[in-house]
């Protein structure tokens, strides 16, 4: 006989505090001996910030010896849900699955108030692939808008004139760490009765007057891979506000689509009797669930991202004082009024009339060790991908043109080091002189 989780739970091996206080020494000399080999004055895009409470956390995890998605990830949920806040939180395997499962909720033949297929979506040209693609999976046709020249945000002007009979949504995304605006948008959403979703994946602890986005929309997604504000290596989250309207149809697509974990299982099971209710499939469904190898990970990153992200905003906001001298040449990222932005990463924008282009700045930097990329995926009209897509322009799209052209973005961390902050700022200054361009 197979032994199941509960008969496996009556042998779990437990670590003896001797065991566990040797574990913790040899985590934290191998991860001495890791800080001390990265510590070089280049700077990366992405670098780790797992640390004991992490490790620790998986070994138990591995020795619980319930690996898949269960308590850990429950609690997760719930930890993550009082942070944020919201009503209800979902974990799953990614944040491109947390927009998948966004937009399938919103399309699910069931779903009498939802989008069906040939719908619009509007959403802005500068964005990620897992940001757009769902809105295609799901029978609906992306609307690609422009976006604003200083926040890098969707414009909500041309998100206006985009909207015709056939748009039902809009996807926000908060690029960046850079909060959108909201209010505007929520307005243009209320006046032609539209959803408001947000693509949270790069913008934790982002606010606009105090309040923390996610918590706007619909529905909103998070992710929590490696180079995120907080991560569980592999990860995401969808968040509601509306627990009786999303959250069922949520879990059942997140697994399958069975019925296993909805509040309304009873009630299926009572309805189908010639069903086992173990097997009984009410919606369509993936299987895009998440590990309690990965929730607990989170969960011991959870208790250190609020500290994670003023580490952040702290660390840009001395580079932006920094490159002040330099903003003839170079733009950067703009929050509006009474929006905080969570310092995902730093963008740095070539301006046209600059004397170099974005690619010499680019090779300057990379061979000073000073890793760069693209601001996300650019304008994504410009992906050849998008001639198998059915999508529509709205308008000529014209700053995320010169996003696309000139711009790049430079890796932001929680524990970047004074040395990284002025190697950047020195390799910046040499490339200005070697212009012949004097700061400002």
């Amino acid at each position: 006989m197979r032994p199941t989780n509960m008969m496996m739970k009556k042998h779990t091996i437990g670590i003896g505090a001797d065991y566990r206080q040797d574990l913790r020494r040899l985590i934290a000399s191998a991860l001495q001996n890791r800080q001390e080999c990265s510590a070089v004055e280049g700077l990366e895009l992405c670098r780790s910030t797992l640390g004991e409470e992490e490790f620790l956390a998986a070994v138990d995890v591995l020795l619980d010896g319930h690996l898949t998605m269960g308590p850990q990830t429950e609690a997760f949920e719930a930890e993550w849900s009082a942070w944020l806040p919201t009503d209800f939180s979902l974990m799953v395997n990614s944040g491109s699955s947390a927009n998948l499962l966004m937009l399938s909720a919103l399309t699910f033949p069931g779903n009498p108030d939802g989008l069906r297929p040939g719908d619009e979506v509007i959403l802005p040209a500068v964005g990620w692939s897992t940001s757009l693609f769902p809105i295609s999976q799901t029978g609906c046709v992306p609307v690609l808008v422009d976006v604003d020249r200083d926040t890098l945000n969707l414009s909500p002007e041309k998100v206006e004139e985009a909207v015709t009979d056939k748009t039902r949504a809009i996807l926000a995304i908060h690029l960046l760490g850079n909060p959108c605006d909201i209010p505007a948008l929520q307005t243009i959403a209320d006046r032609h009765g539209l959803y408001l979703l947000e693509d949270c994946c790069e913008a934790h602890g982002a606010s606009i007057e105090g309040r923390r986005v996610g918590t706007f929309g619909a529905l909103a997604a998070f992710s929590f891979y490696y180079s995120h504000h907080m991560t569980s290596i592999e990860g995401g989250m969808v968040c509601g506000q509306d627990r009786s309207t999303w959250r069922d149809g949520l879990v059942s697509q997140r697994a399958h689509g069975w019925i296993r974990g909805r509040s309304d299982r009873d009630q299926w099971a009572k309805n189908y009797p010639d069903i086992d209710p173990r097997w009984l499939f009410a919606t369509t469904g993936y299987n895009v669930r998440p590990t309690d190898l990965n929730a607990a990970i989170g969960r011991a990153q959870l208790r250190k991202l609020s500290g994670f992200i003023e580490q952040r905003v702290a660390i840009r906001r001395r580079l932006l004082d920094r490159l002040r001298p330099y903003e003839s040449w170079l733009a950067v990222q703009r929050e509006l009024p009474g929006h905080s932005h969570a310092a995902f990463g730093l963008s740095l924008m070539v301006r046209p009339d600059a004397p170099f282009g974005r690619k010499k700045l680019q090779a300057f930097l990379e061979a000073r060790r000073i890793e760069t990329r693209p601001i996300v995926g650019g304008n994504f009209a410009r992906q050849p991908v998008m001639g198998h897509v059915p999508h529509r322009c709205s308008g000529l799209l014209a700053n995320a043109d010169l996003v696309h052209c000139n711009g790049l973005m430079i890796g932001n961390h929680a524990d970047l080091t004074a040395a990284q902050e002025d190697h950047l700022i020195a390799c910046i200054a040499e490339f200005m002189e070697s212009h012949a361009l004097r700061a400002a």
